[in-house]
Formats: structure tokens, sequence, C-alpha cells
């Protein structure tokens, strides 16, 4: 009796919820006259992901977003920037946000986050080193690289 009562519980507080992820306004999905994504930077193409992948490396750091102490969501580097990247466009860990969007990269959450106006978190990463706006806009590029619309 008391296992179906925490299940109750659990599946009352959305613990067993498989419906689509939540609804952010993402500071790229609030602007509709954004022109289209491209980048002047070397190292952010699928080809050429050298300098993404050193720019991510900051978030796969222990303590941050790497097994097994992650916070919110876990990245692995282990393998391409895009292979990781393709596995955060699952909503799961994250309470059902996509921390990258497959359908519009625009809306991904760790796009967001790397922006001057993050929007439902702080400005990543947490330790300094923030992104120029230009290594953003790479960023968005190479999202749109990996899921064209």
């Amino acid at each position: 009796m008391v296992l179906v009562a925490c299940g109750s519980v659990l599946g009352a507080c959305g613990e067993s919820n498989t419906g689509e992820p939540f609804s952010l306004n993402l500071v790229y999905c609030d602007n509709p006259e954004l022109d289209v994504p491209s980048c002047d930077l070397t190292g952010y193409s699928m080809q050429d992901d050298s300098a993404l992948r050193a720019k991510l490396d900051s978030c796969a750091v222990g303590g941050c977003h790497s097994a097994p102490a992650a916070t919110s969501w876990t990245m692995d580097l282990s393998g391409s920037v895009g292979d990781a990247l393709s596995a955060l466009s699952v909503p799961g860990e994250t309470g059902g946000y996509y921390v990258v969007d497959n359908v519009d990269p625009d809306c991904s959450l760790i796009l967001s986050e790397v922006t001057e106006r993050p929007i439902g978190s702080i400005r990543m990463p947490v330790t300094g080193g923030f992104w120029s706006k230009s290594e953003t806009d790479c960023f968005r590029s190479y999202l749109h690289e990996m899921y064209p619309q």
C-alpha cells in the first residue's frame, strides 16, 4: 500500500510526465528581426569545430556540466561537438527544457545562457570568460548548421 501511495505522489509531482517541454521566451526566440545566422570566426563549423570545442570545454569541467557531479545537465565532449550537442536535444534531466532545440535552434537554452541577457538563469560560464557577441553568433550559426530550418 505504501508503494501505491508513493507512486501516486510521484505521478502527481510530474515525475512521469512525458509531455512537451516547457516554453521559454529566449533571447533569440523573442527577436523575429534577426538576420540569418552567420559566422566570421574560424572553428565554429561542423567541419572545423575547434574554437567551439575550446569554448564548450569550460562547460564540461568537474562540478559544472560533466559527469558525475553535473549541475542541471551533462555535456560529454569525448566525441564530436555535434554529438555532445545533439545528446542535449532531448528533454530529460533538465526538467523539460530543451538545452538544444532541434526544431528551432534559436530557442536553445544553452544559446541563451551564453548571451549577455540569459533568460531564467545567470550568464554562463559562471566562472567568467564570457562569450563575445561574435562567439555567440557563431555558436548560433553552428546550431543552425546542425539543425537547418
